[in-house]
Formats: structure tokens, C-alpha cells, sequence
């Protein structure tokens, strides 16, 4: 190992903290680069900014935490887990085009941002608060994919993954923290926008879409899945003082150790085993509610958190 992270100023968890993160050589491309390790992550990466980078290997053992949050009593393995962080986009998408096959044409319509595949994921630097955002998200796609034993339904593992992205950032005073309250996240006015723009997706057709089918639509389409989703995850977490919470959990856990209702069934979808039409059974099981009833308790929490803080009388 190269060196630690630097720790003058800070406070002695912090610091302690930092120690825990050490950096490697690796190369791209025949090229020098950096490996930072930490506890449980291997983030291999092009970018040269040492405090930057001490800064990414704390946020992802915080989000690790975080992630725990939502899945209590799920047990972390300890095989690192590989992050790809670039330092400029090209080498982003170089690498994409060499690593993802005959799915690298659809990555590559990603605008901004990364994606996951199996348990490691692929991002770029769009400076230091959107680079944060971007692995605090894709790190909740690479923990499901390499801890769950049942598929979480894709709309739902993205919707939750939306509600990481409201990191708060670095200080010499301790970690990052979130808030994963409907308040922080810009993703309200999205919302707004796709309820005011008639865009919103019915949510019987939501809860069976991924995100490789809205890829290369409208970028309205694109905004309100994700609002939507981000929407859902929230009103499942948030809603009614933490009605659903609970239930929420037990459904987590339950696909994290394989046991989630309904059962496996002999059809298959291509995306690793997962069957659209199990989504609609398994919220009810869970919830305790036919979908028409959740769908009106969301539809009236969606109304709610889009325009809590709206001004109509703003022009936004």
C-alpha cells in the first residue's frame, strides 16, 4: 500500500476513520492509476485527487451503513466489492465498450451518471457532489446484486437506490449523513413537473418496467420513472409517520435471503430471474392492500411531497 488518507484537522473518529482507508497502484490502459481500499471496497479509478478520493471510500463504507438500514439483520460478506470511478468520460465509456458486450450500446445512452452490473459498478466524475450522488446510488444496485438471493422488483431497487443520492457531504467533524426525508431531494420538483406535464406512469405498469426500457425515450418519460419510483420508495419508507415501514423491511429481507412471496415461478424474465407479473402479488402480500388501495394511498402521498414546498406563485 501506497499511503493512508491525511487526517490534520480532524476529529480523532474521524480521523480513525481516514486510517481506514489506503490507496494502491493500478493501471488503465497501460496507464498509472489508483486502487482505494477500504474495509469492504476495492474503488479502481483514473481520478489523481487524493482528498477526493479519501472522501469516496468514507462515503461508500457510510452508504454500506446505510444500506444495512434497510435491510436489518442481512450480513455483509467479506469479499470486497469493486468500484470503477473515471476520471473523464471517455474513459468511461472506453471501458464500457470493452467490458459489457452487446449491452454496452445501452449504457452508453447514459447522459450522466453510472450504472451496475452484477456486483460492481461503472461511473465518471461530474464534480465532487454529483460524483458523490451517483456512487451512493449505484452502491445500493451493487449491494442487492450481491446480497439479495431473490430478484427485488427493478422499480422499486431503483427507487430506493434515488433516495441515497440526498448525501450530506464531507466536514472535518465526521462522516457523510443522509436524509432520506422526501424534503431534501430535488426529485419533488421532478415529480411536479410529470404530474403537471400529464407524464406519470400508471403505477400498474410502473412496478413491472426497468430502467433499459425508458433509456432511449423522452427525457419527461425518463424523469417522471425516476420521480415515480424515487416517489414510491419514499411513500413505502415515509409515509403516514412509517405506516408501511415494517412491512417494507420484511420484504427487503425477505428477497435479500431468498425467501420473498410469491415463490419463484418457472418463467423467467432476462433480467436474472425476475417475472413482472410477481410484482403486483407481492406488494399486496406485504402491504396488506390490493393494488388499487396502494395506488390511491401513493397517488395521495405523491400529491402531498411534490408540492409541500411548492409556492405556486413562484413561477417555478
Amino acid at each position: 500500500m501506497l499511503a493512508g488518507c491525511a487526517s490534520q484537522g480532524a476529529t480523532s473518529g474521524a480521523a480513525a476513520a481516514r486510517k481506514s482507508v489506503a490507496f494502491e497502484p493500478w493501471q488503465y490502459r497501460e496507464r498509472p492509476a489508483l486502487t482505494v481500499r477500504t474495509p469492504h471496497y476495492a474503488i479502481h479509478t483514473t481520478i489523481e485527487d487524493r482528498d477526493f478520493l479519501c472522501n469516496l471510500g468514507l462515503l461508500m463504507e457510510a452508504s454500506l451503513k446505510q444500506y444495512q438500514l434497510f435491510t436489518p439483520g442481512v450480513r455483509v460478506t467479506s469479499d470486497p466489492l469493486d468500484c470503477y470511478v473515471f476520471a473523464r468520460r471517455p474513459e468511461w465509456a472506453e471501458f464500457t465498450a470493452q467490458k459489457t458486450g452487446a449491452d454496452a450500446a445501452l449504457y452508453l445512452q447514459i447522459n450522466r451518471g453510472g450504472y451496475t452490473v452484477r456486483d460492481w459498478y461503472v461511473a465518471y466524475f461530474i464534480a465532487d457532489v454529483g460524483t458523490y450522488a451517483v456512487v451512493a446510488h449505484e452502491g445500493w444496485h451493487q449491494y442487492v446484486a450481491r446480497h439479495f438471493r431473490s430478484r427485488l422488483p427493478p422499480f422499486l431497487e431503483e427507487g430506493i437506490a434515488t433516495m441515497f443520492e440526498n448525501v450530506r457531504y464531507f466536514n472535518d467533524s465526521g462522516p457523510p449523513t443522509w436524509d432520506l426525508t422526501p424534503n431534501a431531494s430535488n426529485r419533488a420538483a421532478k415529480l411536479r413537473r410529470a404530474i403537471e406535464s400529464n407524464n406519470l406512469w400508471p403505477l400498474e405498469q410502473l412496478i413491472t418496467m426497468h430502467a433499459g426500457e425508458v433509456v432511449a425515450l423522452p427525457g419527461a418519460k425518463i424523469e417522471a420513472f425516476y420521480a415515480q419510483n424515487w416517489a414510491f420508495a419514499e411513500f413505502l419508507w415515509d409515509a403516514d409517520d412509517g405506516k408501511y415501514r415494517p412491512a417494507f423491511q420484511r420484504l427487503l429481507t425477505d428477497c435479500a435471503n431468498g425467501t420473498v412471496y410469491p415463490p419463484a415461478t418457472a418463467r423467467r424474465s432476462v433480467l436474472d430471474g425476475w417475472d413482472p407479473n410477481t410484482v403486483k402479488p407481492m406488494l399486496e402480500h406485504y402491504l396488506c392492500m390490493d393494488l388499487a388501495d396502494i395506488e390511491r394511498a401513493y397517488q395521495a402521498y405523491c400529491g402531498r411531497i411534490a408540492y409541500a414546498h411548492h409556492n405556486s406563485f413562484s413561477g417555478d
